[in-house]
């Protein structure tokens, strides 16, 4: 096995590891209609931000940048990136804003408590 493909596996098993995580911490994956606390640790979010460019791209983690992380507040629960049909608690939902940058592109995620959501073009 090559040492990208071993990479991406690793980076898959951490990516689950951390959702498996998320799911305990919010008490067995039940949903709350009260926004999810900042975690501590930012860059877990970025983390998973680019394994998700990892994932769809097949590129090589470490090549990922990361841009910028700014902190904003989202009007509501979709962070800025409603899904059609999906309706969305109306509360000011903290979280970040994450720039990443891979082979000339520019990816934006939007991220908030365990939730990571990347920004259609």
């Amino acid at each position: 096995m090559n040492q990208k493909m071993t990479r991406l596996i690793l980076g898959c098993l951490v990516f689950f590891l951390l959702l498996a995580g998320s799911a305990c911490s919010l008490g067995g994956g039940k949903e709350s209609d009260t926004p999810s606390e900042l975690p501590e640790d930012v860059d877990s979010l970025v983390l998973l931000a680019k394994f998700d460019i990892a994932l769809k791209t097949g590129a090589d983690i470490e090549k990922i940048s990361t841009d910028s992380v700014e902190e904003t507040n989202f009007s509501d629960a979709s962070l800025g990136v409603p899904e059609p049909g999906v309706e969305y608690t109306a509360v000011v939902t903290p979280g970040y804003i994450i720039i990443l940058k891979y082979d000339g592109d520019t990816y934006e995620y939007h991220a908030s408590g365990e939730r990571v959501v990347q920004v259609p073009e």
